[in-house]
């Protein structure tokens, strides 16, 4: 009976785990787009111009691609409080501080300490997984996924009623004071659960590098991850600014990027469900999970198609053509993690998780560059959607790798 009840008081208290985390990670990626809204004011006050400033979130993406590289070893070497208390002083710091920058170079060296932050997403990962019954992690990390990066629609929507209620930099303030709430909440409330973390056991156990870049695999699943990780960027970073390239005004672009949170919680929502149903009922888990993450690539290719073709000047069109795209941008969000118990070990799981998802973003670095500034700036949106498609076709063919050819495991 007290068996029972305990695990009961697990099961809820998991769930408890995911749904704060997902909403740290919520504030966290809010500030992608709650930047982009203030750019135009930014670049007034600083006297440079939006393009140059757009390249700051390309600063801080390589800071998260770092950071992601960094977080297993981190979370080893310190554990979860003191890694979770870095990557919030990283994110609030640069949220106070940026209003008031002058310089370019300054500026970049704060994006770049903001994208530290991201060295918690692996640990959020680990803490959940570990937490969360095993037929259940699909689901799990999907609605964390769903709303970590629903905070790309979010922020628009907190930045366009903020912006255009009390200023470009209450926007800042506000967002840091959220971020101090939710991150207060975390540090007095979640715990590792005893006997299982790593933070026990794994802390003290060498994971050679090098042996898990040898792996194919590893790879595979980077360049699968790739689409996710780009088109999700582009959903945050370039969305707003292909809306104020459409004639949307802030308010009106906020309301545009609510359809990105939709899309982006039911596709985690969705994926992650379907990937724990397709596992249960397969042969082989590994092939079911990949499959149903590889179906996110073909509706970004689907949704690019859509975007080209379509009267976006249409506010329900282009509604409707954002929801589509963030949908399939997030749908592996909710299905990735998943695949990764499936092949690494208590062990190497840590180091795996970070690695591959610090390659993955390497989608996040370079999406703004390319979508945002060298063709979105010039007007050049078709080929910037063209691209999305065609990243899209190589993570879906990497997919195809990873289950057709098993010696590449």
């Amino acid at each position: 009976m007290e068996l029972a009840k305990s695990n009961k008081n697990y099961k809820y208290y998991g769930w408890y785990v995911v749904f704060l985390n997902a909403l740290i990670g919520c504030t966290l990626s809010a500030g992608f787009p709650q930047s982009s809204m203030t750019i135009p004011f930014l670049s007034d006050r600083m006297n440079v111009s939006q393009e140059l400033l757009l390249t700051a979130d390309t600063v801080k993406t390589a800071g998260i691609v770092m950071a992601m590289f960094l977080s297993g070893f981190a979370y080893r070497k310190y554990g979860s409080v003191k890694t979770f208390l870095f990557s919030m002083l990283s994110a609030v710091v640069p949220l106070v501080v940026i209003p008031y920058v002058r310089y370019i170079p300054f500026l970049f060296m704060l994006k770049f300490i903001q994208g530290f932050s991201s060295i918690i997403y692996p640990v959020f990962l680990i803490i959940i997984m570990d937490w969360i019954p095993e037929n259940r992690i699909g689901l799990s990390t999907a609605v964390f996924n769903g709303i970590f990066y629903g905070g790309a629609g979010i922020g628009a929507t907190f930045a366009g009623f903020v912006i255009s209620r009390f200023g470009w930099v209450e926007s800042y303030f506000t967002l840091a004071l959220v971020q101090v709430a939710v991150s207060s909440i975390w540090l007095l409330t979640v715990r590792e659960r005893d006997g299982k973390m790593p933070a026990n056991h794994v802390r003290n156990h060498h994971v050679p590098l090098t042996k898990l870049m040898a792996k194919p695999v590893v790879w595979l699943l980077a360049l699968g991850f790739l689409s996710t990780t780009w088109s999700v960027q582009v959903i945050s970073v370039d969305m707003p600014l292909f809306a104020s390239y459409l004639g949307f005004d802030e308010m009106e672009t906020g309301k545009i990027m609510s359809a990105a949170t939709m899309g982006i919680f039911f596709a985690c929502a969705v994926s992650g469900n379907i990937s724990d149903i397709a596992s249960r009922k397969s042969v082989s888990k590994l092939d079911s999970r990949t499959a149903v993450f590889s179906i996110g690539c073909l509706i970004v290719i689907i949704s690019v198609a859509v975007i080209l073709i379509s009267n976006l000047n249409n506010f329900l069109v282009f509604y409707f053509a954002v929801l589509l795209f963030s949908f399939g941008a997030a749908w592996g969000l909710g299905s990735f993690y998943s695949i990764l118990p499936e092949i690494f070990n208590e062990e190497t799981l840590p180091v795996a998780t970070g690695f591959i998802g610090g390659c993955g973003d390497i989608g996040m670095v370079s999406a703004p560059v390319i979508v945002g500034v060298l063709f979105g700036a010039k007007g050049l949106w078709s080929m910037a959607w063209g691209i999305c498609a065609l990243i899209g076709v190589l993570s879906f063919s990497a997919c195809l790798m990873i289950i057709k050819l098993r010696k590449w495991r």
